[in-house]
């Protein structure tokens, strides 16, 4: 009788194994081979778009005004048929705020500006009636609520006008010490190596840690005009009435935004 055992479609988890079996060599059923997925493709760079700055004032030394334009498109999909449009809410959140200073003048390398950062999301609650009967002169419906969030982002160039506090560096600094040896054979027993150490390893590590300024929305005004793009004629009802799910909005997103910069520091410093 053979001692070879064929794998059949399946193989259960815990198969029963007789004992005269347990000491005969078993055939372990071969695992399906799963597909190696590659990695996903990141661009190497993606663009901002960039945001009007109406108006970059510095009332203060530390605080900077900043009053900026952001466009916004996005298309919405009703949870239902739509008859109409009754009320559209809308708040303006920011989410992300980061600022970036310019660095230092070095010769011969252009100097850029101070840009900001600015991203978040309308929040907008929309209320529309939906039909529920109609008759050719009349149509009877309820009230609809729907809680949208629409996200923007943008980038603000703040100009070359502003006096902002410096961005300090950390830097690394080495230093050696003065090391005298003996020189080997075929060197004058009165001449000595006189060099650094390499058996050595020093440093100095400066390490400064900046504050970035506190981001305050200090005004908000949404422009918005939303048009459907997929209404169709009431079915039953009157001529004019129709229903749709899909509007496509546009807005202008005024913000105003106040940047207060924390109080230099001078680091180390003395009453010398």
């Amino acid at each position: 009788m053979s001692n070879i055992y064929q794998c059949s479609k399946w193989c259960p988890t815990s198969p029963f194994v007789p004992a005269w079996a347990q000491t005969t060599p078993t055939t372990v059923c071969p695992q399906p081979v799963q597909p190696v997925m590659p990695n996903p493709a990141f661009p190497s760079t993606a663009s901002l778009s960039q945001c009007t700055p109406l108006q970059v004032i510095q009332p203060t030394p530390t605080t900077v005004l900043v009053t900026v334009s952001i466009p916004a498109e996005a298309i919405i999909t009703l949870p239902a048929k739509a008859l109409e449009i009754k009320q559209i809410k809308k708040r303006l959140k920011i989410t992300q705020s980061r600022f970036f200073n310019f660095p230092p003048t070095v010769p011969g390398v252009p100097l850029d500006t101070p840009k900001l950062f600015l991203g978040g999301f309308v929040r907008k609650d929309i209320q529309f009636s939906q039909a529920i009967r109609q008759t050719a002169t009349t149509v009877e419906g309820t009230i609809n609520d729907f809680v949208i969030d629409v996200p923007w982002s943008c980038v603000v160039d703040l100009g070359s006008a502003l006096v902002l506090p410096p961005t300090l560096f950390g830097q690394q600094q080495e230093y050696e010490f003065l090391s005298t040896t003996t020189l080997p054979a075929g060197f004058s027993t009165k001449d000595k190596l006189i060099a650094g150490d390499l058996s050595e390893f020093n440093m100095v590590s400066t390490e400064f840690l900046n504050r970035l300024p506190t981001v305050t929305l200090v005004f908000s005004q949404i422009n918005e005009m939303d048009e459907t793009l997929d209404r169709v004629a009431l079915q039953g009802g009157p001529f004019e009435e129709g229903q749709f799910k899909i509007i496509q909005e546009k807005m202008i997103i005024v913000a105003q935004i106040l940047l207060t910069f924390p109080p230099v520091i001078t680091p180390l410093a003395t009453d010398c």
